[in-house]
């Protein structure tokens, strides 16, 4: 699509690892943009969303499991960097490895080194690993299993809720529905439950790994703007009458979550001869009371919505493809 463009990504804070990227954060694209997923699903409630900024507060422990819960991936980690790559791109024509790729399990951060099963990658939480992360990695053959060792139960982090449940459960759950209803020879990613004695487990989120990843020109011109010596978090520079929300169409973006399950799904279900399930698809349907001022167009974040305009004729497409239910149109 001609509006996909590379992310910006900035620091929402000097001394916390979680980037932001703006041009696909929902609120941020559009007054109309109700999403509030990633607040919701921290755990600390360190999160403060509108449509001016975000906002992140001194509580953040660095889960990520806001960045799981972002519908477009507007926050991210550098430290789960590993994961994304797992979308592989030579099973684009349905070729599969013939033989099964080397076991990913993933141990929370907490887990000191020394108790960690061997050959594991660490994550800051098994709650920040997404479903599509999850397909990904099983349909490339790999054995993905997280590690649960028990600590979630008292983990400011966890599951210690009214309604307790493991952190990367629902990732888990619709990683697997994905999975066999496209290719039920695919091993489903598993949770292994190996309790380690309580005793063991550090109060804290122990720090992140000093981070690889460096920033784009563009991205550290525009944090050194944004964050002046001595700042830790960025002045707010509202754009157009409703803050940051007047965003020109050519910023939209695809959602490389929904880009990632696509492509791999695809790829899977090439392989096995079965048809992708049609719940993978988001349906729109216009009525007779549609005023045609092209409102919902404008605010679609991730271009789903588009004008066809054939110099006749103007009509709407719709590219299921693209649309994240997000439901702002």
């Amino acid at each position: 699509m001609p509006g996909d463009k590379l992310p910006v990504r900035v620091m929402l804070r000097t001394d916390k690892p979680l980037m932001h990227e703006e041009g696909a954060c929902l609120p941020s694209r559009s007054r109309h943009g109700q999403c509030r997923a990633c607040a919701s699903a921290c755990p600390v409630q360190a999160l403060e969303v509108s449509l001016a900024d975000v906002k992140l507060g001194d509580a953040c422990t660095g889960c990520g499991q806001c960045t799981a819960a972002c519908p477009t991936e507007a926050l991210s980690l550098p430290e789960l960097a590993f994961l994304s790559p797992a979308a592989p791109e030579a099973q684009a024509g349905g070729t599969f490895p013939a033989q099964p790729a080397v076991p990913v399990i993933l141990e929370c951060r907490k887990v000191p080194a020394d108790l960690r099963a061997p050959a594991s990658q660490e994550v800051p939480c098994l709650g920040a690993v997404r479903a599509s992360h999850l397909v990904a990695l099983s349909a490339a053959g790999s054995a993905v299993q997280l590690m649960d060792r028990g600590w979630c139960e008292t983990c400011d982090m966890g599951c210690h809720g009214e309604a307790p449940h493991h952190p990367a459960q629902a990732a888990l759950d619709l990683a697997t529905l994905w999975l066999e209803a496209v290719d039920a020879a695919a091993a489903a990613p598993q949770l292994v439950r190996e309790p380690l004695p309580a005793e063991r487990c550090p109060q804290l989120l122990p720090p992140a790994p000093k981070s690889a990843e460096k920033l784009d020109r563009r991205s550290f011109f525009r944090q050194a703007l944004e964050r002046p010596a001595g700042r830790s978090t960025a002045i707010s520079t509202p754009m157009g009458g409703d803050g940051k929300a007047a965003y020109p169409a050519d910023r939209r973006q695809a959602s490389p979550d929904r880009q990632r399950l696509l492509a791999v799904l695809g790829a899977l279900a090439e392989h096995s001869g079965n048809e992708l399930p049609s719940e993978l698809y988001p349906q729109m349907h216009v009525n007779a009371t549609c005023c045609d001022q092209r409102l919902c167009v404008a605010l679609c974040p991730t271009a789903a919505l588009t004008v066809c305009d054939n110099g006749i004729g103007a009509h709407l497409q719709f590219s299921s493809e693209r649309c994240i239910a997000c439901g702002t149109c």
